[in-house]
């Protein structure tokens, strides 16, 4: 009785287990207190019992895999002063009046929005409760301030779409630790300005690092809020810049002999005169499906000297053979492939030597821009613009995760894998209109140990009145 009791978390000594009932997986357990003398609360006088009541309430806690349900005993009572006649029922704290399931419904409501994957209707459904009762809980107690700033800090922007003024909320987030700082409504100036400019300078003065991508805004707040920060520029988004530079050149050329293919096959059809319906050509399958050997950094390739039947060649082909037909296709490619590798192994070999990685960073410049590439020269162009920047994504600094401390260089890397979570919340949750809830949930679910700032007592007694039911 007592494993059960302190289960239930009972809270009331005098309650006790009268009966325990088994009826497939559900456990009923009987609930009533010993009958003591009670006295009337407004005149003093001993009262009586009218009887007993039962009252069936849900436990939402399994035990042993059994869910539970509690049978309440309440005894009414009555004063026995004829002038008085005052009339209650026994209370048990761990329910509330007029409510179907346990105080602790409303704790493991708030604890299941921890999961991006569970929506307010899915919770509701799991504990027998409305929708809305369960957005309600949520809010109630969720209230969650931001964190304060620390040396590193990663700005980056997630499309939310909610409003007109809510389309690019704005991610803050702690580079140390991973959590989400905070997340505004939109990454306009009218709210970033006062909501920067109302945090104290001081804290404001702490932050060493702002790291962002090549967004020209972002990279002012150093200036504007942070004066003792240095911008870094986040080495992803670089790689990614000429990446897609290249693929948008790759794209071109597959609409290039989409075009030729369709003229070919029309002429076909003329000629015989019906429809005539051609596989894509070698040049079309061989850039939409092995583009990739082009576009990623060789050193994640894995190249395969074993070959493989080509369901579209008919033919033993592997890694190699693909890399050198689409070469054949494109003599660019090859050039385009080596001098986009030449910049991503310099950034991956200088992690933590800021000096070194700016000596070969201003040997890489004018390489690029003597190119016969108008890409790469831009490319050029791009390195030079961001030149302090982008050697300040080589300092390393302390970095908590997994259960251990290392060093990490700076990057946004951390904030991506956050932005994803937003989204998934957004999608999951088909469309938020309200983004301060939307704010709390995302911060409650994405934090290591969010800290409740609303009301702590998950009990919810003293916010319900018995004339609200």
């Amino acid at each position: 009785m007592n494993s059960i009791t302190d289960l239930l978390d009972l809270e009331d000594t005098d309650v006790i287990i009268s009966d325990i009932q088994i009826h497939g997986q559900t456990k009923t357990i009987t609930l009533e207190t010993l009958p003591i003398a009670h006295f009337c609360p407004s005149c003093g006088y001993r009262m009586h019992s009218r009887g007993i009541k039962s009252r069936t309430i849900n436990h939402p806690i399994l035990q042993d895999n059994y869910s539970l349900i509690l049978i309440l005993k309440q005894r009414r009572w009555r004063c026995t002063n004829p002038e008085c006649l005052y009339d209650t029922s026994e209370s048990f704290k761990f329910v509330n009046k007029q409510r179907r399931t346990t105080n602790a419904t409303d704790m493991l409501i708030v604890d299941a929005y921890r999961n991006l994957l569970e929506t307010s209707a899915s919770i509701a459904k799991r504990f027998h409760v409305s929708d809305s009762h369960a957005h309600e809980v949520f809010d109630r107690y969720v209230k969650l301030d931001r964190l304060p700033l620390t040396d590193a800090i990663s700005i980056d922007e997630v499309h939310l779409d909610m409003a007109d003024d809510c389309r690019y909320a704005l991610v803050i987030q702690d580079f140390h630790t991973g959590d989400p700082i905070d997340l505004l409504r939109s990454r306009r100036t009218n709210v970033t300005e006062p909501y920067f400019v109302s945090i104290p300078i001081e804290e404001r003065n702490q932050v060493k690092y702002l790291i962002s991508d090549m967004y020209n805004p972002y990279i002012a707040y150093v200036e504007k809020y942070f004066p003792n920060a240095v911008p870094v520029v986040d080495s992803f988004h670089v790689i990614q810049w000429i990446t897609r530079s290249i693929d948008n050149y790759i794209r071109q050329l597959i609409k290039k002999y989409r075009q030729r293919d369709r003229e070919y096959q029309e002429k076909l059809s003329l000629e015989q005169q019906r429809p005539i319906s051609l596989p894509p050509s070698d040049e079309v399958y061989l850039l939409q499906k092995y583009r990739w050997l082009i576009l990623a950094n060789q050193s994640n390739i894995r190249y395969h000297s074993e070959p493989r039947m080509d369901p579209h060649f008919h033919a033993l082909m592997n890694t190699y053979d693909y890399e050198d037909a689409l070469f054949r296709i494109d003599s660019n490619l090859r050039d385009y492939r080596d001098l986009k590798e030449k910049y991503v192994q310099f950034n991956s070999r200088n992690g933590g030597n800021p000096l070194q990685a700016r000596t070969e960073l201003k040997e890489l410049i004018p390489e690029f821009k003597k190119s016969r590439f108008e890409i790469f020269r831009d490319f050029a162009s791009l390195l030079e613009k961001f030149e302090d920047p982008i050697i300040n994504s080589f300092i390393m600094v302390e970095k908590i995760g997994n259960g251990r401390i290392y060093d990490a260089r700076l990057s946004n890397g951390p904030i991506e894998s956050i932005n994803r979570k937003v989204k998934d919340l957004k999608r999951l949750g088909h469309g938020f209109r309200n983004f301060e809830h939307f704010r709390n949930r995302f911060l409650y679910a994405t934090r290591s140990s969010p800290v409740l700032n609303g009301v702590t007592d998950y009990n919810p007694v003293t916010y319900y009145e018995e004339d609200d039911f």
